[in-house]
């Protein structure tokens, strides 16, 4: 099993995040949903709120609102409404 998944974080105008990540925790419609390495495949709608990742043992967040979330193969995709890290 790998340890790690590719990440990316997006909008429609610019690329946030595109990272080989340990874990994220993603905001959706319903609730946060929890990715690790070896996730089941899922399409999700996203909602507001803190999509937080670790990488290398770091802690790393950025607040996203609306969007979709697709989880294939080790590659979670974020294409979020908006988003900006927490230093914006």
């Amino acid at each position: 099993m790998p340890e790690t998944f590719l990440l990316e974080v997006a909008t429609p105008e610019r690329l946030l995040v595109r990272e080989h990540v340990s874990e994220a925790q993603i905001p959706a419609a319903n609730g946060y949903l929890g990715l690790l390495p070896g996730h089941a495949s899922l399409l999700a709608e996203l909602g507001s709120g803190e999509l937080t990742y670790v990488i290398q043992g770091r802690r790393q967040a950025i607040r996203i609102d609306g969007g979709w979330l697709e989880m294939s193969e080790d590659h979670a995709r974020v294409l979020a409404g908006s988003a900006e890290t927490l230093g914006e």
